[in-house]
């Protein structure tokens, strides 16, 4: 695995170039589809492909496409390596330091747990429906769905694998504004019960007005001679 200082200016070394070409020759016999995608690497614009759609998802879940990185399909219209649906580029995470990276895939972010740089703790931000939920959320959501997806017939298995984790993601947060109304209750009942606990004690403390005696047939006593 590379690290991500790597990712930005990687495939380059001759080693890196080497586990490609394998992974490439790998993915050719799974993949009948055309190589016409290339990928123009930010750090020093290099060219890699052209390759074929699992190539370059295999290149998106291994740490190898960076966020800025640009996509053609062998027709010189480059265009954001996120802005490619089917790669899933669609998670955000913020780095030690504060720096906020993506959005880049799920299989970026295993690698990011690999090299110690995130934990399973550390939120993942969906780029488009700014849902958030923990790492460890997201990967077993994700590995949910594509068990769920390989018992599904062909055209359910091909949707996108992070839906079950939007899902998931939406679910915590009203779990969250339950649980926040709950305690806003709670400090409401608090409140009234001090308010009535401070209204007696005032009634107690306040002096009371003397009882006035009436003489016979309800007429006031005389007054003192």
């Amino acid at each position: 695995m590379s690290e991500l200082s790597d990712e930005t200016s990687a495939p380059n070394a001759q080693s890196a170039e080497t586990e490609l070409v394998e992974v490439v020759d790998q993915v050719e016999t799974d993949d009948d589809s055309p190589m016409i995608w290339r990928v123009r690497k930010v750090a020093d614009q290099s060219i890699y492909g052209p390759v074929n759609t699992g190539m370059l998802k295999e290149w998106a879940n291994s740490a190898q496409i960076a966020p800025e990185d640009m996509i053609d399909e062998s027709d010189e219209i480059w265009r954001p390596a996120p802005d490619v649906d089917f790669l899933e580029m669609m998670w955000q995470v913020k780095l030690p330091g504060g720096e906020v990276y993506g959005p880049t895939t799920v299989g970026t972010l295993r690698e990011f747990i690999n090299e110690g740089l995130v934990s399973e703790k550390t939120p993942a931000t969906h780029a488009k429906t700014h849902q958030s939920l923990p790492l460890a959320a997201l990967f077993a959501a994700v590995d949910f769905e594509k068990r769920r997806a390989s018992r599904r017939p062909a055209t359910e298995a091909n949707k996108s694998t992070a839906s079950l984790a939007v899902e998931m993601a939406k679910d915590q947060h009203i779990r969250q504004l339950e649980e926040d109304l709950r305690e806003l209750r709670k400090e409401h009942e608090e409140l009234i019960h001090k308010f009535r606990q401070l209204t007696l004690q005032l009634q107690e403390g306040m002096p009371r007005r003397p009882k006035i005696v009436r003489g016979p047939n309800n007429t006031p006593p005389p007054l003192p001679g």
